[in-house]
C-alpha cells in the first residue's frame, strides 16, 4: 500500500485534527519521503517544509509526526544514543529494526517476538497489552572490523 497524502489527512480527520495548511505541507512532505524510502527526523521535517510553508511552527510539527506514528503512517527508529529517525509505512504494518550505535545504519528484521509470549510477558506485570516495539543495537560489519 502506498503511503499517501489523502489517506493521512483522512486519518487526521477521523481522529478529530483540523485539516490545517500546516498539516497539509508536512503530510505532502512524508508522503514524498515515503515514496523515495528516506527516513527523517522531526526536525528535518521542520526544515524541510517551512521551505514550502515558511509559517509551518516547530511545534506543530512534532505534534504531527506524534500523531502519524499514533496512527500507524510513521515508524520510529531509535537508536543507542536516544535520538529518533521515522520512516513512513503502511497502516498496520509493523517490523523491527537493527541499529547501528557507531553510523547509526538501519536493517529491517522481519522477525518479532511471537505474541504469545508477548502476553505472557504483559500478563505476569498485570498489563493489558496495546502494542510492542523492540529495539535492538549493535554495531554492524562495517563498524565493527573497523574497531
Amino acid at each position: 500500500m502506498e503511503i499517501s497524502v489523502e489517506a493521512m489527512l483522512d486519518a487526521m480527520n477521523q481522529a478529530g485534527l483540523r485539516l490545517t495548511k500546516p498539516r497539509r505541507a508536512l503530510a505532502a512532505q512524508v508522503a514524498d519521503w515515503a515514496h523515495a524510502d528516506q527516513d527523517f527526523t522531526a526536525d528535518g521535517l521542520w526544515h524541510a517544509v517551512r521551505e514550502h510553508a515558511p509559517d509551518v511552527g516547530r511545534a506543530t510539527v512534532f505534534r504531527t509526526v506524534e500523531v502519524l506514528a499514533e496512527l500507524g503512517f510513521l515508524d520510529r527508529i531509535s537508536f543507542a544514543d536516544g535520538s529518533e529517525r521515522y520512516h513512513a509505512i503502511a497502516p498496520g504494518t509493523h517490523h523491527h529494526h537493527l541499529t547501528c550505535e557507531q553510523c547509526h545504519r538501519v536493517v529491517d528484521v522481519s522477525a518479532c517476538v511471537a505474541p504469545d509470549v508477548l502476553r505472557q510477558i504483559a500478563l505476569q506485570a498485570g498489563f493489558d497489552l496495546s502494542g510492542h516495539r523492540v529495539e535492538i543495537f549493535g554495531r554492524c560489519p562495517t563498524c565493527r572490523d573497523q574497531a
